[in-house]
């Protein structure tokens, strides 16, 4: 007998919106503790920190996503651990 294991993400309503970049978390993800962010069809993951784990957008908007993150890391936590229960 075969077994499968699936993961199904289910991706939350945006987070926030930084230059028309818009940031996602999805319930249950798996660690390190990230979110994603999409602008136009490209996206790039970040940790709480800012820093990019993989992916593109745009230099330009990533300085600006980066900066957000920083500055509002306890959000970002807060919203990490609302989502993983």
């Amino acid at each position: 007998m075969l077994c499968f294991s699936v993961a199904i993400y289910v991706m939350t309503p945006a987070i926030a919106t930084i230059a028309g970049v818009g940031l996602y978390m999805y319930f249950k993800d798996h660690n390190p503790p990230h979110f994603h962010a999409r602008e136009d069809g490209d996206e790039e993951v970040f940790d709480l920190d800012g820093n990019s784990m993989k992916g593109s957008i745009s230099p330009k908007k990533r300085k600006k996503v980066r900066k957000w993150a920083k500055e509002n890391k306890s959000f970002l936590e807060d919203q990490w651990n609302n989502h993983q229960k």
